[in-house]
């Protein structure tokens, strides 16, 4: 176990980032956690973040899911939403916990899975990050480590997609995982959740989705 020589910590709002741990004490957090969905692991090369997540963070990830989930729906498109399962591959020294990730383009490769093994299944087609209060842990670099090929990035108030390309991300307009739908679109849909009924809000992305274009 880490001594706290090791562990210097440094709270930001309900992140906490410990230093210098080692690959065996982030596997046995997973394992002391594995039955709970909170608080989230962020491993990054001896960097460990732990994030517990707030009403406000955890209501934008509902809203992102149900939207990213009616599209899907209305395409006909088949889909697993891996929510914030553990993906991890220690010979990277990475492994993380998304806000909420998708497999879409893969969804066949993982069907059966209940256990993801970044050694041999893809990553996940979207992932899905919601930054609330700014992590210590680049996050995109991460993703990049293990091949995730597609981020929606909420921070600042505002929704970035990011297409990874030649080792690394570049932002783009339009969703790769699902073509037609727009950044400018999202951003806006997500922005209007606290302005109305969720049902009302349901309502209005389904709306949306039935315009969009079918694969």
């Amino acid at each position: 176990m880490a001594t706290a020589q090791q562990t210097k910590a440094v709270a930001q709002d309900q992140r906490i980032v410990l230093h210098n741990i080692s690959w065996e004490t982030y596997e046995r957090l997973l394992a002391d956690h594995e039955s709970t969905s909170v608080p989230r692991f962020t491993y990054d090369r001896g960097e460990l973040e732990i994030m517990s997540p707030r009403p406000e963070h955890e209501d934008r990830t509902w809203a992102t899911e149900r939207l990213v989930e009616i599209v899907i729906g209305e395409m006909g498109i088949e889909f697993r939403n891996a929510r914030s399962s553990t993906f991890r591959r220690q010979e990277l020294e990475r492994g993380f916990e998304p806000d909420s990730c998708f497999y879409i383009q893969n969804e066949s490769a993982v069907r059966h899975n209940n256990d993801f093994d970044l050694r041999t299944d893809p990553p996940p087609d979207l992932v899905i990050e919601i930054d609330v209060t700014r992590s210590s842990i680049d996050k995109l670099s991460l993703f990049a480590a293990v091949g995730v090929p597609e981020v929606w990035r909420h921070a600042n108030g505002r929704f970035t997609f990011m297409h990874f390309s030649d080792g690394a991300y570049v932002a783009g307009e339009e969703s790769r995982a699902l073509p037609g739908v727009t950044v400018t679109d999202v951003s806006a849909l997500i922005a209007a959740v606290g302005t109305t009924g969720r049902a009302a809000w349901l309502r209005r992305v389904s709306d949306w989705a039935r315009t969009l274009p079918r694969p």
